[in-house]
């Protein structure tokens, strides 16, 4: 049975038998899209409801804002855009991404503060560090005309926090359908910003790496 998909936008929910929403709507995945199967491996077959903090319109203002002379602290990121959780989950318990800027020279710095045991990832062009529960990946993201400059100053980050797996012994696989799931949600934030250097467009491959030096 394919995954049927409830999105929470607004206060309203739908179904796959309303009608689709714009096509730059970031978080919302087909039943057949490689996004939703990757969830199915990771909860199985079901229902999956969705919430929506922030569409793709959302994050390019906000992403291309903050580039710009002048434009919001630091703080205002990272984005939250969606939520996901099995249609048989009550609670808060979920998996959320979210997307953010990370100046280059704090790559690495924000290690430490991560819950658990960190493992260092290649995907292709983009690099991640994960633990059973929160997953980031960092990638370079050329933007288009005068952002060009300041987002060459920067990663495009994208994190996942899967909070569904608390107090669960987390396996090998689930962190990597995890990683994956991160990297094609990502792969749409380059999409909707316009990323010039189509950094994901590979299927994605998670390989272990070696852990940075200190």
């Amino acid at each position: 049975m394919a995954v049927a998909l409830a999105i929470a936008a607004s206060g309203c929910t739908s179904d796959d038998s309303a009608e689709p929403q714009a096509k730059d709507e970031l978080c919302r995945l087909a039943p057949d899209s490689g996004e939703s199967g990757t969830l199915r491996q990771l909860w199985g077959q079901g229902d999956v409801e969705t919430d929506v903090s922030n569409d793709a319109t959302d994050l390019t203002e906000g992403m291309r804002a903050w580039l710009k002379p002048g434009g919001p602290e630091k703080s205002a990121l990272p984005l939250r855009m969606c939520s996901y959780r099995p249609g048989t989950t009550a609670g808060a318990r979920m998996l959320s991404i979210e997307f953010g800027w990370l100046p280059r020279g704090e790559v690495g710095s924000k290690t430490a503060s991560l819950p658990g045991t960190v493992r260092h990832y290649t995907v292709n062009d983009a690099t991640v560090q994960a633990t059973d529960i929160v997953s980031k990946l960092t990638v370079s993201c050329r933007m288009p005309g005068d952002l060009e400059k300041a987002s060459q100053k920067v990663l495009l980050q994208g994190e996942a926090s899967n909070t569904l797996l608390v107090g669960t012994e987390v396996q090998q696989k689930t962190i990597d359908q995890q990683i994956t799931f991160l990297y094609l949600m990502t792969r749409r934030a380059t999409e909707a910003l316009g990323c010039e250097n189509a950094p994901l467009t590979k299927d994605p491959v998670v390989k272990a790496s070696p852990t940075p030096a200190a």
